[in-house]
């Protein structure tokens, strides 16, 4: 016999998801890797299941239950079993809602797609000759993607707002004041004055141009790149290098590369294993517990190695 809670639970999931499918702003990848993430629960719970039942065959629960019931005392202690096991199940189904994380090495955020082509533009217009041109798209995930499905993940948007401090947009372009409030530097000015192709930008239209956002990414990885290719031979180090230096300034960048070159065994000519592991920049806390030389490390480590490679079909696309 149908009951009312049954059709409601039934029903309920099918709304529910239909409307997570609908919403799904990845077109039902999000959706899907959810439902993947429930079944490891639900297979877990049958398991368990069968387990009780093969070590414990000569109990019948269902019997034990019914004579409980026959008291008070008896009624309410099964209540709290039930409860209990209710609870445990709504704690492992509800974690596994939040679980699932995208895999930061294959996903492309929703707005790549408008944004990538744009980026794109900008780079075979004024760096055609980029050894690997997906990096610049992995810059921009780093800048702007607090999570991969932020609303201002790949979003000209994006803004990092302090009262010393306001980054802008998808390359976190940014200025910066002293305690007395007058300005201690300003990027976007310094880009401007170096760049005739950026001018007519801005802080009043900074975030209406993703065109030039996207533009002075591309100028000032290039200066980065161009400017320390002069000394370090290999291409693919030259990046990582570079990528240091829009995060955290050639000067020090230049600082950990003397320093790496005073220490036995560490090659100034490579980042990874060895500058990497050589920075001169502040340990102090900045945001949470990252300092200013835990912020630049991951920056490489993450532009490098782990966001960059998924955008090569869209950075390669004519």
């Amino acid at each position: 016999m149908l009951r009312f809670r049954n059709i409601f639970l039934v029903l309920g999931s099918v709304l529910v998801l239909a409307a997570l499918f609908f919403t799904d702003p990845d077109k039902g990848v999000s959706t899907a890797m959810l439902l993947q993430a429930l079944v490891a629960p639900v297979l877990a719970v049958g398991v368990a299941h069968l387990a009780r039942k093969a070590l414990f065959d000569y109990f019948d629960m269902g019997e034990a239950i019914r004579k409980a019931c026959e008291t008070p005392e008896g009624s309410s202690r099964v209540v709290l079993a039930v409860c209990i096991v209710l609870a445990a199940l709504l704690l492992l189904f509800g974690g596994q809602v939040h679980a699932a994380p995208l895999d930061v090495k294959s996903y492309i955020p929703a707005n790549a797609q408008t944004y990538a082509p744009v980026l794109r533009a900008e780079q075979v217009r004024f760096w055609g000759d980029h050894p690997a041109p997906e990096v610049l798209a992995g810059l921009v995930e780093q800048e702007s993607c607090l999570s991969l499905t932020h609303s201002k993940c790949w979003n000209p948007q994006a803004r990092l707002k302090t009262s010393r401090e306001e980054g802008a947009g998808m390359g976190q372009i940014t200025r910066a004041y002293r305690p007395n409030g007058t300005l201690r530097f300003d990027a976007l000015a310094e880009m401007r004055d170096r760049h005739a192709e950026l001018q007519g930008w801005s802080w009043a239209n900074v975030y209406q141009r993703p065109d030039l956002q996207l533009r002075a990414i591309v100028l000032m990885s290039r200066g980065n790149y161009q400017d320390i290719r002069r000394v370090v031979a290999n291409p693919q180090a030259a990046l990582a290098f570079a990528d240091a230096a829009y995060n955290g300034g050639m000067n020090g960048v230049q600082s950990d590369r003397r320093a790496c070159g005073l220490k036995a065994g560490c090659d100034p000519q490579q980042w990874f294993g060895n500058v990497e592991a050589t920075c001169t920049k502040s340990r102090a806390a900045l945001y949470g517990k990252r300092s200013a030389c835990d912020i630049n490390r991951q920056h490489v480590q993450a532009v490098m190695t782990l966001r960059s490679a998924k955008y090569r079909p869209l950075m390669v696309a004519t």
